[in-house]
C-alpha cells in the first residue's frame, strides 16, 4: 500500500469516527425533561418597554431522578438575560429584540449550580426579562429554547464528583418549550 493510500485510508477513518462521535454527542438528548411556562400578563394600557414575569417548570417524566447543570437552561437564575426566552409576534412572526449577554464560567460548577428533579416532580423558578418593547394591541408569544449543558438521570448524591467537576457522563441535548400566550389583562 503507498502512502498516499494510506494517509487517505487514516483520515478517512478518522472524518467517519469523528461523524459518529459527533452524532452520538448530539443525540443524546436529555430524556424525559418538560418544560412548562406560565402566560405572563400584561396590563391593558402600559408604557414601552415593560418588564415581564412568569414562571417556568421543569417536570421529570422518567422514572428515576435527574440531576441538571442549571447553567443556561430555564431553571439559571441569569435566564432572563442569556437569551433562553423567545418572545414572538404572532401577526407578523418576528421575534421581539431583548437585551441578552454572554459570559464564561469556569469549571468546575459550584453545588449550588445543580438541581435534583425527583421522578414525577418539578422544580419551578420565577422570571423576570427587563426592558421588553411591546408594542400594545398587538399578540405575542413566549417560548424557552436552549441546550441542556449537563443532565445525569440519577440523584445528585448518586454522581461522582468528578463527573460533576467535569461534566463526564451527562446527556446533553436541545430543549424547547410550548409557546404560550403573553396575556392582556
Amino acid at each position: 500500500m503507498s502512502g498516499s493510500v494510506r494517509i487517505f485510508s487514516l483520515l478517512t477513518g478518522l472524518a467517519v469516527f469523528a461523524l459518529f462521535s459527533f452524532k452520538a454527542i448530539m443525540s443524546s438528548s436529555p430524556p424525559n425533561l418538560e418544560i412548562t411556562l406560565s402566560s405572563p400578563s400584561i396590563p391593558p394600557s402600559f408604557s414601552d418597554p415593560l418588564t415581564l414575569t412568569f414562571d417556568v417548570s421543569v417536570t421529570n417524566q422518567g422514572g428515576s431522578p435527574a440531576t441538571v447543570l442549571k447553567w443556561g437552561s430555564p431553571l439559571d437564575e441569569r435566564a432572563n438575560v442569556l437569551g433562553v426566552f423567545e418572545i414572538r409576534d404572532v401577526e407578523s412572526d418576528e421575534i421581539v429584540p431583548l437585551n441578552s449577554i454572554k459570559f464564561n464560567r469556569q469549571l468546575p460548577p459550584p453545588k449550588e449550580d445543580f438541581v435534583e428533579i425527583a421522578s414525577g416532580g418539578s422544580v419551578t423558578a420565577a422570571v423576570t426579562i427587563p426592558l421588553v418593547p411591546l408594542v400594545g394591541g398587538r399578540s405575542y408569544t413566549l417560548k424557552a429554547k436552549g441546550w441542556w449543558q449537563a443532565v445525569w438521570e440519577r440523584s445528585l448524591d448518586d454522581v461522582p464528583e468528578s463527573d460533576l467537576d467535569q461534566l463526564k457522563g451527562a446527556l446533553r441535548g436541545e430543549f424547547v418549550s410550548e409557546a404560550v400566550p403573553v396575556v392582556e389583562g
